[in-house]
């Protein structure tokens, strides 16, 4: 048993009482009852049995882990690791997020689980293209919707002509017996009346069958094809409750499990990571409404001029696509098109009305970022999104903000709590949302930071459920007595790779995200209607991504005096070189509230998807390996085809090829549009190219070489032999051979897309330098690098034998079912480690 920590506050009361009545999304009548009874179904066999409780922190690095442990900086992780077991964990190859923690809970690899990578390569179209690899993002009718409650599952299955008859004529007979019975109306006035009425509300059939026809663009699907450990353990009668973890929405919903999704989830407006917005006074810093001024590289955030009116400021905040616009748009332009392809008889005149109305029809489509074919065609302008008003009234050292029907005073250099807001597409469907400001300063210029607009819990959108059941989402917003962040990646790095918010104000974001997820945390410890949970925390991660440029002296970025600037970090006066150490005290403080919570017989298991490093390099894995002789250019080549997806390449001659974190592809026959590399001879040109790769040296910049020299490349793995499968085949979905970078060392930003450094010298184009110094603020990473390099962390409150090739992320899962009593299913991929 885990000795109590004393340091830890008391756990929360038990919430075992339904939560308070909740609003749910239009369309939607009640919980779906099969998840409840598959829970009232699954109860622990006998009390003794124990729980499990598994936390997750996204990129704990083993490495730092230890060093601290040993530093007497992780008490609670030291005990942990005295009395039961500690081990490097390590990841899959790319060791990344969503490639790592698709294997470790489903304890299968990419092959069988879908997901190889959060970048994949794609064949279709015939072409050679990145892709997402971890999401499908789809158009779909909201007829489809996964979280489309028994009403709208109803009317979706009915004909339109179904519905207007059926609905008109039981209106009518209701309304008659109403008015000739109730209200003693003759039979003349009430048969008149109730066909009036009647018609009205078969009218009103119709009308909503016609709006569950209207497309939804940009909804996000899991690739995961697998069943995640706690869906074993549901079925054999083990309730589960899971906790943000990744890639775990758009399951099939298991019977007694209550599923809480996390990364890949999108916000409100189907942005993967999120769209942010500064409102400000400031001609000079702000663009007119509606589509502002793009800042920084990321795309994913914009500045808006306000305007003074009578001394209020007033602007607009963006929500979804407008699909009703698009809907009827769509429609009227396949209508307009037909006309054009088959025009008859038309004259000249109507022929160039009818060219004229197809062209203005184009640019309305392009402006919603919908294609002819009803597909997104880019992102949609702002104009063509639903909106909200803002108004923003200056008080002395505050302001109070409207959006929409929500008002909150906010104070300077200050959070608001979550504003509620619904956008309204029509009568019947609607988006509702919600968001966070900070005001940034009052005086001439204001500013003010509005966050993405994040699905609600409280109230999900019917399209983008973001939680199995649908309601266990508001009900978990009801243990904690408030909102919640939901979307996948919550943490502002986007904000502060822009270079448009502090990195003090980035911290305070990861400090609302952190104590959501431990006050969710801490409530399921106190219930008793589970006997597996699992909970993950992303901020590690965030933190380690961002501020390794203040840690790392020998850091491209590193700025001295800018590493020294003390910050308020979780209440605690703290450097910007120190947050990394920082968050790794917040996750050994979890640790202690965890085990202050247990139960004797309950085992506490820790797990992280990857660790991390700096990054201070970048590599072009084109450039390598045309520098081996295995790709070559393109006549004609321009330097900007080297931002392009593989658009200097000429497939004529080249053998290989990369695009993503480190996947190299050979250029195969049958498989890749002009494939030159037969099948025979790719076993032996992976290995000739393998060697040439571990042979690279990098000397440093010129104007300041390495004081050694470096070998950047650590390891390549031929895939077929880690994740055996169809490799010659178009649905493999690794790569054929992982490149796995050494210290300090990741690919080149563009390069994860299929670029290539080039320049011109003296008017030729050329190969640049296959390396360059990372300036970014994205300044640690772990996603290219040898995964022995960047290994996570394993604890077990009980001692566990370890295998001596080490433990892997496809471990976690079959061990603990092992710890539940649970049969383990002989798909997995490897053994349960054994108790000693």
């Amino acid at each position: 048993m885990i000795l109590p920590n004393p340091e830890a506050p008391g756990s929360p009361e038990p919430m075992n009482s339904p939560s308070s009545p909740r609003p749910y999304p239009r369309l939607h009548l009640r919980p779906w009852l099969a998840w409840w009874v598959g829970l009232a179904l699954c109860v622990p066999a006998t009390a003794a049995q124990g729980r499990v409780i598994v936390l997750g922190f996204d990129g704990a690095d083993a490495r730092r882990t230890e060093a601290m442990m040993q530093a007497g900086e992780l008490p609670h992780l030291a005990q942990l690791a005295k009395q039961g077991t500690f081990a490097p964990l390590e990841s899959t190859q790319p060791a990344e997020s969503a490639a790592g923690w698709a294997a470790l809970h489903t304890g299968v690899g990419p092959v069988q689980n879908g997901v190889a990578s959060f970048i994949v390569r794609s064949l279709e179209g015939g072409r050679v293209a990145p892709a997402e690899g971890h999401v499908r993002i789809d158009t779909i009718p909201l007829k489809e919707a996964s979280g489309l409650g028994s009403v709208g599952r109803f009317l979706a299955s009915q004909s339109s002509l179904t519905l207007v008859a059926g609905g008109g004529l039981a209106a009518f007979v209701l309304l008659w017996g109403l008015f000739r019975f109730l209200f003693a109306m003759g039979n003349r006035a009430s048969t008149l009346v109730a066909l009036g009425l009647g018609a009205v509300v078969g009218a009103a059939f119709g009308r909503a069958h016609e709006y569950l026809d209207l497309e939804i663009p940009d909804v996000f699907h899991n690739r995961v094809q697998a069943d995640g450990f706690w869906d074993y353990a549901a079925r054999a009668g083990v309730p589960a409750l899971v906790l943000d973890a990744a890639l775990s929405f758009d399951r099939p919903a298991t019977p007694g499990t209550r599923v809480l999704g996390g990364l890949g989830l999108p916000d409100a407006t189907g942005a993967v990571s999120g769209s942010w917005a500064i409102y400000t006074d400031d001609p000079l810093l702000g663009g007119a409404l509606p589509e502002g001024e793009r800042v920084g590289n990321t795309g994913s955030g914009r500045v808006y001029l306000l305007s003074d009116v009578q001394g209020r400021l007033e602007g607009e905040v963006f929500g979804p696509v407008d699909m009703q616009r698009r809907h009827s748009t769509l429609r009227e332009w396949q209508e307009v098109a037909s006309q054009a392809e088959a025009p008859g008889d038309m004259g000249w005149k109507a022929k160039a009305a009818l060219d004229e109305r197809l062209r203005k029809l184009e640019r309305d489509g392009g402006a919603l970022g919908v294609g002819l074919d009803g597909e997104s065609a880019g992102l949609a302008d702002n104009a063509a999104r639903l909106r909200l008003p803002l108004v923003i009234q200056r008080q002395k050292d505050s302001a109070e903000v409207t959006i929409g029907d929500t008002k909150k005073t906010v104070a300077v250099g200050q959070w608001s709590d979550w504003f509620p807001v619904t956008f309204e597409a029509n009568t019947l469907v609607s988006a509702p949302a919600m968001c966070r400001v900070r005001l940034n300063s009052v005086e001439r210029p204001l500013e003010l930071y509005v966050s993405t607009f994040e699905i609600d819990p409280k109230r999900p959108l019917v399209w983008q459920p973001v939680s199995q059941p649908p309601s266990f989402a508001a009900e978990a917003a009801g243990w904690i007595g408030d909102r919640y962040e939901t979307l996948g990646w919550s943490c502002m790095t986007n904000q502060l790779k822009d270079r448009q918010l502090s990195p003090a104000i980035f911290l305070e974001d990861i400090e609302a995200t952190m104590d959501w997820r431990r006050k969710l945390t801490q409530a399921a410890l106190g219930r008793d209607d589970w006997r597996l949970l699992f909970s993950v925390y992303s901020t590690p991660d965030r933190v380690q991504h961002m501020m390794y440029r203040f840690a790392d002296p020998e850091h491209p970025g590193y700025d001295a005096a800018l590493a020294e600037q003390s910050v308020s970090f979780f209440g605690e006066p703290t450097r910007l070189a120190d947050t990394i150490p920082a968050i790794y005290r917040q996750m050994d403080r979890r640790v202690g509230e965890a085990m202050e919570a247990m139960q004797p017989e309950d085992v506490l298991v820790l797990v992280s998807d990857h660790g991390f490093t700096s990054f201070r390099r970048q590599v072009f894995v084109n450039n390598l390996l045309h520098q081996a002789g295995y790709l070559k250019l393109k006549e004609g080549v321009q330097v900007g085809d080297g931002n392009l997806p593989l658009a200097f390449v000429d497939w004529s001659r080249t053998q290989a090829y990369s695009l993503g974190l480190g996947m190299v592809f050979l250029n195969l026959k049958g498989r890749e549009p002009a494939g030159i590399v037969e099948v025979a001879e790719a076993r032996a040109l992976l290995e000739r190219i393998q060697a040439d790769l571990l042979r690279l040296e990098d000397t440093g910049p010129e104007d300041h070489p390495f004081a050694a020299v470096r070998h950047p490349v650590e390891s390549a793995a031929v895939l077929w032999d880690l994740y055996p499968g169809e490799w010659q085949g178009l649905d493999y979905p690794c790569a054929d051979l992982m490149v796995g970078l050494g210290e300090f060392y990741r690919v080149a930003w563009s390069g994860v897309t299929g670029g290539m450094a080039l320049e011109s010298v003296e008017g030729k184009v050329r190969p640049a330098s296959a390396y360059r110094d990372n300036t970014n603020a994205w300044s640690g990473d772990h996603a290219s690098n040898d995964p022995k390099l960047v290994t996570g962390i394993f604890f077990c409150s009980r001692k566990l034998d370890l295998p001596a090739e080490g433990v892997s992320v496809m471990h976690v899962a079959p061990t603990v079912l092992r710890l539940l009593g649970v049969e383990m299913p002989p798909s997995l991929a490897r053994q349960p480690l054994l108790s000693q």
